[in-house]
């Protein structure tokens, strides 16, 4: 009796936000006159052997807009941004003490949640969610030195004295709230980070007239939701989500300020690389089947064996589902079975015991498994690395009773196949 071994390793990942979800902040790149400013996303699934537990995407998004400026910043702090590529600027001076919010500096972000589908080139579809969580970004204006008259402070004072006491770095009017607090060290650009939990508008209105304001840098933070690796085929999955510039539209940034782009396009890029893979020991082609304790024991006492068995061991690694089935030379209804050269067959019952953190089609453990020509399928909970597993073959009581008292002396052979596909 034969056992061959089916091995694969298979993949193509998807990206990292988190399987619960992923911080980042975001920014695209823009081209002078361009329609729409661009973003790439990407994130990655593969198998950790060191921390099977954890099934979730890893960020492979490169980092750029504030964090890119100020890596030391955002990594002491855990933050992570990526940059809008669009640079709204005043169309006309902002006004002191202005009471209309749109009028000035301000900014909305599209704060909710929003569904991406993305598609596998195979064509196999999962959902990701997607949110901004932060904005951030650097006002330029003229020195703020000169908008203050001169007055003799330094860039954190001259902010605060423009701003009416509550500079943009160290203060988030509500709804949003201060991300992170920044120091100012330049009269003429101000670096802010500000957490949005709501759709909306958040500005201020300034103690002196401001002749001309820039944001550059643009940048957020988003909260992407990715579906179960371990559900998902291994290969790249590509999505994209646009979002509308300009007053009203997903990024506002009121009735004064204007950005040439008028779209952001986000593309998603998911890799998910699989494992799939048995490993069998030395010499596990050929199986003996034998009676527990050895024929010596049985022949010695005059009996007749209960049944014949063997077990063979191997390891295994698995982080994606799969089916197994059986191919037989010879086939009894959908078991494998083993003939002696009169032509008597008997079926052999090929069972299959999984490691824990595999489950059935039944959402089972896997234990001794009674396999077919049909396939079963398995999937994991969790990455499971050079993990024990066993194939077990048996004939049983009634079919051992006919082999000797019909057939001693004979001998039975057949080859059973046993094929692991991951391509369902």
């Amino acid at each position: 009796m034969k056992v061959y071994e089916g091995e694969r390793s298979r993949g193509r990942v998807l990206a990292r936000c988190l399987l619960g979800g992923c911080l980042a902040i975001l920014v695209g790149f823009s081209t002078p006159q361009a329609q729409a400013a661009t973003v790439e996303i990407s994130a990655r699934f593969s198998p950790d052997p060191n921390n099977p537990q954890v099934n979730t995407f890893k960020n492979t998004t490169p980092n750029s807009g504030l964090c890119n400026s100020f890596p030391s910043f955002c990594n002491s702090r855990g933050l992570y941004s990526i940059r809008l590529g669009i640079e709204p600027e005043t169309q006309r001076p902002i006004l002191a003490k202005h009471a209309n919010i749109r009028d000035g500096a301000m900014i909305k972000v599209p704060a909710e949640v929003r569904s991406i589908q993305v598609t596998s080139t195979s064509g196999q579809t999962a959902e990701v969610k997607f949110s901004i969580t932060a904005f951030s970004a650097s006002n330029r204006t003229r020195s703020v030195y000169d908008i203050i008259d001169k007055q003799d402070v330094g860039p954190n004072g001259a902010n605060t004295i423009l701003w009416d006491g509550l500079p943009w770095s160290y203060n988030a009017p509500a709804p949003c709230v201060l991300g992170a607090l920044m120091s100012t060290t330049s009269y003429i650009d101000a670096d802010y980070f500000w957490s949005t939990p709501v759709a909306a508008p958040c500005g201020k209105s300034p103690a002196y007239v401001i002749d001309k304001l820039l944001v550059r840098n643009a940048s957020v933070s988003y909260l992407m939701t990715s579906p179960d690796p371990l559900k998902m085929e291994s290969g790249i999955y590509r999505g994209s989500i646009n979002y509308t510039v300009g007053p009203g539209k997903d990024f506002d940034f009121g009735d004064n300020l204007a950005s040439t782009d008028p779209l952001v396009t986000m593309n998603f890029t998911l890799s998910v690389e699989h494992t799939l893979k048995f490993q069998f020991p030395p010499g596990y082609g050929s199986v003996a089947l034998n009676p527990e304790g050895g024929w010596q024991q049985w022949l010695n006492n005059g009996r007749r064996p209960q049944k014949l068995a063997a077990d063979q061991g191997f390891k295994m690694w698995a982080s994606t589902r799969f089916s197994i089935e059986l191919q037989c030379e010879y086939m009894l209804s959908d078991q494998c079975a083993i003939k002696n050269p009169a032509g008597h067959e008997v079926p052999v019952e090929t069972r299959v015991t999984l490691p824990n953190g595999l489950r059935d089609a039944s959402n089972q453990p896997v234990n001794r498994l009674l396999l077919s020509t049909n396939p079963q399928f398995f999937s994991p909970n969790q990455y499971l690395d050079n993990r024990p597993a066993a194939l077990h073959f048996e004939v049983a009581r009634d079919q051992v009773k006919s082999m000797i008292d019909d057939h001693s002396g004979s001998m039975y052979r057949g080859n059973i196949t046993v094929i692991w596909n991951s391509e369902v």
